[in-house]
């Protein structure tokens, strides 16, 4: 039995090849150590924000799960809300560049149609992330914190709070948020004080 290799199926091979490589890139650069939160930031960028070895870590213990609490140095209030601002801004550009990548694959006339059904997929689950992502932080906000930045991936949670300290009692309202509008565990959970 002979196999037969075409024009096409090189090229849907191709490219299947070069998203799982897209893909594995993207979630190794996610995971890195000075990116939690998925932010293209310089080293240099970091002096004007507090390390990560300089928190003090808290981890909070639940029936399902546990969760991680950083509590980060006092700052004034101008700065924090600047904080909020910036990476909300950064998260929403780097959503939006996401976005428009698989756009243009869906307006593209060369793309073949299960690369462009794929691309309505990540396009229809960029959407999905971002408005969890605004339900939960309003929901927050609702419950008396200040601000709130909430960065989800498909198994994980950051949540970045505005508050004076978060008390066991304010984490588990944050965490069941989280839990009830995601299928994220209680262990995939890191909220982060930001005070």
């Amino acid at each position: 039995m002979k196999f037969k290799l075409s024009r096409k199926t090189i090229a849907i091979c191709s490219l299947v090849l070069m998203l799982f490589v897209i893909g594995y890139a993207y979630n190794a650069f996610m995971s890195t150590k000075y990116e939690p939160l998925g932010f293209d930031i310089d080293e240099n960028d970091l002096s004007e924000f507090p390390a990560y070895n300089d928190a003090a870590e808290v981890a909070g213990n639940n029936k399902e799960g546990s969760v991680t609490v950083v509590e980060s140095k006092g700052e004034d209030d101008q700065e924090v809300s600047s904080f909020f601002t910036e990476y909300k801004l950064e998260r929403d550009k780097n959503r939006t560049k996401e976005y428009d990548m698989w756009q243009n694959i869906i307006d593209s006339d060369k793309a073949e149609p299960t690369f462009k059904t794929l691309a309505q997929e990540e396009i229809v689950k960029i959407v999905a992330l971002t408005e969890k992502e605004m339900i939960i932080e309003n929901l927050i906000l609702a419950r008396g914190f200040k601000d709130a930045l909430v960065f989800l991936t498909d198994d994980s949670a950051t949540v970045v709070v505005e508050a004076k300290e978060l008390t066991p009692a304010s984490v588990a309202k944050i965490q069941d948020i989280v839990m009830t509008n995601t299928k994220i565990p209680a262990s995939n959970i890191k909220i982060m004080l930001k005070d």
